[in-house]
């Protein structure tokens, strides 16, 4: 994770109104999806690690928005851009465009509506603060976020997610790209505020699935 001052303005104008975001924070990270050792019903199985890098674009003071830039190939990023509030975009920028660029305008055809179809999730789901974790003499937070219905778990072989958070960056509220995370956070506030410096998946059987550090 290498988390950098930025200033950036997103226009997103669509149908109905024009809306201005503004981002204070770059955030780069290099996310890895390990190969499958299990065969699990219906999910790709993935053969080999694939690794790419991240870009969050945040406001440190308002999380429900945020946009994600994944790099496609040496010409091309794609950015995902989310208003938890009601608005998705997934867009291709050439690479040399938005890396001068200080404003970003995305047209009315690629922006539509969102509403998280899993918000009736959050009364399945919780954060669990766990015991602080050192990473090179450092010591850091540690929270997962999994099912607390334990049948469900067995059924749906639900895996969980775990968060280590720097403590000096608490100036930051929590960057949740993952909706039901963010509506639980909201819903509860048991998550304490930083930026994550890993995000890791561990799925129902125990195996390491998508690391983001």
């Amino acid at each position: 994770m290498k988390l950098l001052l930025a200033t950036f303005l997103l226009f997103s104008i669509h149908c109905f109104s024009q809306k201005q975001y503004e981002f204070d924070y770059l955030i780069e990270y290099e996310q890895t999806l390990y190969k499958d050792s299990i065969k699990i019903k219906n999910q790709p199985f993935r053969e080999k690690d694939k690794t790419t890098k991240k870009y969050y674009l945040t406001n440190s003071k308002n999380n429900n928005y945020r946009a994600v830039i994944t790099e496609l190939d040496s010409l091309y990023y794609k950015m995902i851009f989310k208003d938890e509030n009601g608005i998705y975009s997934n867009v291709t920028f050439l690479k040399s465009d938005l890396n001068t660029a200080e404003f970003i305008n995305i047209d009315c055809k690629y922006v539509t509506r969102y509403k998280n179809p899993f918000k009736h999730q959050t009364k399945n789901y919780d954060f669990f603060k766990l015991t602080d974790t050192v990473i090179n003499g450092k010591t850091f937070s540690k929270y997962k976020l999994e099912s607390i219905k334990p049948r469900k778990v067995k059924r749906k072989k639900l895996g969980t997610k775990f968060y280590i958070i720097d403590k000096e960056t608490s100036f930051h509220l929590p960057v949740l790209d993952f909706s039901t995370a963010y509506e639980e956070w909201k819903t509860e506030g048991n998550l304490a505020n930083g930026i994550f410096i890993e995000k890791y998946f561990i799925d129902y059987y125990g195996n390491l699935g998508k690391k983001r550090r």
